[in-house]
């Protein structure tokens, strides 16, 4: 009975680090600690969201019960999985009437807050027409909590076509739609977000060009295509109207590896001045911010094929063996058309478009356990990026790639 008193007294205190209780509205400074929903870094907002709408539809569904909203359930995942939201920031003071999260992986539900963060909170927005009233949701790009923003008087304009029904998975039908996949006739196995959108180790020197402002930088902080953007260069660095440049986001090295860089969307060069240059964001991924630096554009080329599945004896071939160093989000486990760095690249004669299989070993004198089948989006020197075609189970950093059998 001790023990229990003392993990409520040790939640509730984890509760008020993030949470201000002033009178009935509860003050958010922070935020991101109790996510809901794994959202990935990497990964294009739409592609995301519709991602995590599949996977995690029956825990949404039971944070909308919570919410005492399961009318709310249906129309909130039609709009996910036709992308009928909006990215916008979250202003300094507004307040939400409930936010969904996770806690000590409980679905949890939090009444009457405030946004009382120190700058605007990045979010997509999603606005939901029922009857005569429309609610306005948001999903805060830190955490995947789910929050209803407010809920206004709005009599319909026209009656909206019937959502979807929402999906339901069945944990069974896991293995059965990973091997469907198998049998699918050629498709993009290589395409635009994996090229430009994915992550890799940064091998050369860090660029000079980067992005330091933007013309409405006082009122959000995160850009999207159309919005105008500032350059530390200009005719000094060789910046011409007309110049197209990869926006890169490059993080701390990753152990020995090297730095990370996250591909971010383009810059076109409208304005070129002494020192200075105006560009418009395009092909935005999931945001641009000030900082992020700039290298010339170089098209290159998808690739259509099959996937070539993973039924296969489970044993090690021979050939190239490697370790996924790193995953998607810096998440802990990722699935089907998710990333992820391993650690072997041109040293063990890797190429792009190579596919390799995904698997564990549980115990060094049992078989391997065949997890998946990806294919390589980039090869550096001593690592590449996968992404995973099709798998049977969660991937987790620490599993293993290999060959195909010959």
């Amino acid at each position: 009975m001790k023990d229990n008193k003392r993990n409520l007294i040790l939640i509730g205190l984890m509760i008020l680090i993030s949470i201000q209780v002033s009178g009935e509205t509860r003050k958010l400074r922070d935020i991101g600690r109790y996510r809901f929903l794994p959202m990935e870094a990497g990964l294009p907002v739409a592609e995301m969201l519709k991602s995590v709408a599949d996977k995690y539809a029956d825990d949404i569904r039971r944070g909308f019960e919570a919410a005492g909203a399961p009318e709310l359930y249906a129309p909130f995942m039609y709009r996910l999985r036709e992308s009928a939201f909006a990215e916008r920031d979250l202003s300094v003071g507004t307040k939400m009437a409930w936010m969904i999260f996770r806690s000590q992986g409980q679905i949890k539900v939090i009444h009457d807050l405030e946004w009382a963060g120190r700058q605007p909170l990045p979010v997509c927005s999603i606005s939901i027409q029922e009857g005569d009233r429309k609610f306005e949701l948001i999903i805060p790009k830190s955490c995947g909590n789910i929050a209803l923003e407010r809920v206004e008087s709005a009599p319909a304009a026209a009656e909206e076509p019937a959502p979807k029904p929402p999906f339901q998975e069945r944990p069974e039908s896991r293995h059965e739609i990973s091997r469907a996949k198998i049998y699918q006739e050629i498709a993009d196995l290589i395409n635009e977000v994996d090229l430009y959108c994915s992550f890799s180790v940064w091998e050369k020197e860090i660029p000079e060009l980067k992005l330091i402002g933007a013309e409405r930088e006082d009122e959000k902080t995160v850009f999207s295509d159309g919005d105008l953007v500032y350059l530390n260069k200009g005719k000094d660095g060789a910046v011409e109207p007309g110049q197209v440049f990869w926006v890169l986001d490059i993080t701390p090295p990753l152990a020995d590896y090297g730095p990370l860089s996250f591909g971010k969307g383009r810059v076109r060069v409208l304005h070129s001045f002494d020192t200075r240059s105006v560009g418009v964001v395009e092909n935005s991924c999931d945001g641009v911010r000030g900082g992020y630096y700039l290298v010339p554009f170089e098209p290159r080329e998808g690739m259509m094929g099959k996937d070539l599945g993973y039924d296969i004896p489970p044993a090690e071939t021979e050939g190239a063996k490697g370790h996924l160093i790193y995953l998607s989000g810096d998440l802990r486990q990722i699935g089907s058309l998710q990333r992820a760095l391993i650690d072997i690249g041109e040293d063990r004669g890797l190429q792009v478009g190579q596919q390799l299989i995904l698997y564990r070993r549980v115990r060094p004198d049992l078989p391997p356990s065949i997890l998946g089948n990806g294919v390589i989006i980039d090869v550096k020197s001593r690592t590449s990026t996968i992404k995973v075609l099709s798998c049977r189970d969660i991937l987790r950093k620490g599993d293993l790639v290999m060959d195909r059998p010959r």
